[in-house]
């Protein structure tokens, strides 16, 4: 079956910090497109509190490309699910809102 993205999908392997109003958390983006972002967290804090990671929410992404170029992403959850023997890791998609042209830049990039 043929996948119906609007974007083509980059497999990465980069640390993140995930910002709310009220705190931080980190995780690993595991895969980026000029709209989207896919990313895991195994942080019981995070879970504890995942309530409040719901489809529609807001969050700023901060991350450094493979270079070293740091890049901050306004954000919309889009699917949040948990994972893993006991739950404990929570996948999520995110939504990027008006992607920065250097972020549409890394995600053309050949690395």
């Amino acid at each position: 079956m043929k996948e119906r993205r609007r974007c083509q999908r980059k497999s990465v392997r980069i640390k993140a910090e995930i910002i709310s109003e009220e705190t931080s958390y980190s995780g690993f983006i595991d895969n980026i497109s000029e709209r989207g972002i896919s990313l895991e967290t195994d942080s019981t804090n995070f879970l504890a509190r995942s309530t409040r990671f719901t489809p529609g929410n807001k969050y700023q992404i901060k991350f450094e490309t493979p270079v070293g170029e740091p890049l901050s992403l306004n954000c919309k959850v889009t699917w949040s699910f948990k994972t893993g023997t006991h739950g404990i890791v929570r996948k999520v998609g995110l939504e990027v809102i008006f992607p920065p042209p250097s972020y549409i830049d890394f995600c053309n990039s050949p690395k």
